[in-house]
């Protein structure tokens, strides 16, 4: 995996590893220190050839074992604040078995960003008003000049489109 798309794949899991790392740690400011660790390790690797058959199990090692650093290097810490060697191993397994999880909703995301672009007139304005802008079904047939029914059997129909046109994405996605 060339380094370009190492960093891609670091940045498309950003969240998957974060959440591995703080529930490592259960503490959000050390997970965010570890996690700019754990991009530091990433990146120093992608300057040697390797072949990473899967990322994000390869990542999570790299950030267990920068967990483990972080642990050693806080002296301060008592022995109970620490999570057990088998509560990692547990948090690890849930991390992997929910792995496919992560990236459908991944794939769920991208084709909502990319319907939602394909959307255009009314239909947009008002999935956007009423999601984006937190407008009211009120508000919205006031800026439109309908009545407060219409907008709601629209903004019905809009939704209907979007998840028709998510489905297919994620569809062909899951096939190719």
């Amino acid at each position: 995996m060339d380094q370009g798309e190492l960093v891609k794949r670091f940045l498309e899991n950003r969240d998957v590893i974060l959440s591995f790392i703080y529930a490592l740690t259960r503490d959000y400011d050390a997970a965010e220190e570890i996690f700019q660790n754990v991009a530091v390790a990433i990146l120093q690797e992608s300057s040697r050839p390797a072949r990473i058959d899967n990322f994000l199990g390869w990542a999570r090692e790299v950030a267990r074992h920068r967990v483990a650093d972080y642990y050693r290097q806080q002296a301060r810490r008592s022995a109970h604040e620490q999570p057990a060697s088998g509560m990692i191993d547990v948090i690890a397994q849930a991390f992997a078995e929910n792995e496919i999880t992560a990236s459908a909703s991944h794939l769920r995301m991208k084709s909502l960003l990319e319907c939602l672009e394909r959307l255009t007139g009314r239909s947009r304005t008002l999935i956007e008003g009423f999601y984006r802008d937190r407008k009211s079904l009120r508000d919205l047939a006031l800026l439109l000049d309908w009545k407060e029914n219409s907008v709601k059997v629209a903004l019905s129909r809009a939704r209907k489109v979007l998840a028709d046109c998510i489905a297919l994405r994620v569809h062909v996605g899951e096939a190719g």
